[in-house]
């Protein structure tokens, strides 16, 4: 694996756990603090929690010399990504299901991150062809 080039799927999840921090520190909600404010923390904070250990451990696995398990508690990294990535699908889903006074910009970018997140994810296992789907 050519550890300079990452793959579209890579560069996916990356891209999406860096937007979804960034929408993060936005409101969520008309008259709500971000997600790390009083009243959504920490439920809301979930969301880019899962998108920055996603991006993380592709930007560590792919420009570092860091020598990761295989497995984490069992599960390849393809299926931890995978995981991740629906988890912040339902959560982001749920947040916008909310009868709120209006939607802020960060939950609408983190939503959008968050589908970011799991075609990255749902993509890499295409990628390397682990067989975890499909």
């Amino acid at each position: 694996m050519n550890k300079s080039q990452p793959t579209t799927a890579e560069l996916t999840i990356m891209i999406a756990g860096a937007a979804m921090l960034i929408g993060s520190f936005l409101g969520f909600y008309e008259h709500t603090a971000s997600a790390w404010g009083t009243g959504l923390f920490p439920i809301a904070t979930l969301l880019p929690i899962y998108g920055v250990v996603m991006a993380a451990q592709i930007a560590v696995a792919r420009f570092t010399q860091v020598q990761l398990p295989p497995r984490v508690a069992g599960f390849t990294w393809e299926q931890v990504h995978a995981i991740l990535g629906l988890l912040a699908v339902i959560l982001a889903v749920l947040f916008l299901a909310v009868d709120n006074a209006g939607l802020g910009a960060g939950i609408v970018i983190d939503f959008l991150a968050a589908i970011g997140l799991a075609v990255g994810a749902f993509r890499l296992q295409q990628e390397r062809n682990t067989g975890m789907i499909g």
